[in-house]
């Protein structure tokens, strides 16, 4: 089965792009300019309502022992989070025995390691998340 379409119209559905306010080299320097009213809108999009522990949880019986599951961590934009979600949700709906190996935040890229029997075209949606999902403003 091939899912490379419609985790490309999840995707879509969300603003993935950051583009920082003017006066931030990246994110790590909007941090430090609180007294900015707009900087510390856009920050809020970045402290997300659930974290690595969340879908720890939410996904525990996906993660194989000796997996570390996730290690995204913040700041990462809540759109980002959100995606990841509903593409997990697909991928589950349609292999009861998908495995969840990592994902995680490194170099500013989301970095998605998922095993499936099923799901063909599963290398390709790993290299889609991890092109979409990347930001140079999110290198430290």
């Amino acid at each position: 089965m091939k899912l490379l379409s419609k985790v490309q119209e999840i995707l879509d559905k969300y603003n993935l792009s950051v583009e920082l306010p003017e006066g931030c080299k990246n994110i790590y320097d909007c941090e430090y300019k609180t007294d900015d009213k707009k900087i510390m809108k856009f920050l809020s999009r970045f402290h997300p309502p659930y974290t690595d522990w969340h879908y720890l949880k939410k996904y525990e019986k996906y993660i194989p022992d000796g997996w570390y599951g996730f290690s995204i961590g913040t700041p990462t934009p809540k759109e980002w989070f959100e995606a990841i979600d509903e593409i997990l949700e697909l991928m589950i709906s349609n292999d009861p025995n998908f495995e969840i190996h990592q994902i995680k935040m490194k170099y500013g890229a989301i970095m998605f390691y998922c095993n499936s029997e099923v799901v063909e075209d599963l290398n390709d949606i790993m290299m889609l998340i991890m092109k979409k999902m990347y930001s140079k403003y999110l290198i430290y």
